[in-house]
């Protein structure tokens, strides 16, 4: 009972699955910021700005994480935005 188990070392997440998350991101912005309104766009918008820079600024080691992510969430949004527009 007085035994402490050790957590082993995992590798930090990478761009891959900061990807994975920020294109899911993506598609919700797009969809909020074509049929929501805009204030509820704008608000879901900062909030993810936010994660992002309280990730990257918050841990360096997950930054490539939070750079995929901010990334891929802004290529997903606008260019779903463009092709539904156009």
């Amino acid at each position: 009972m007085g035994e402490f188990h050790t957590v082993p070392d995992r590798p930090r997440p990478g761009p891959v699955p900061g990807g994975l998350i920020g294109l899911a991101a993506g598609v919700l912005l797009a969809w909020l910021w074509t049929y929501a309104d805009r204030e509820v766009a704008l608000a879901v918008t900062l909030v993810m700005a936010g994660l992002v820079a309280a990730i990257a600024a918050g841990a360096p080691e997950w930054r490539t994480f939070a750079i995929a992510m901010l990334t891929v969430a802004v290529l997903a949004s606008v260019g779903l935005v463009w092709l539904v527009e156009t």
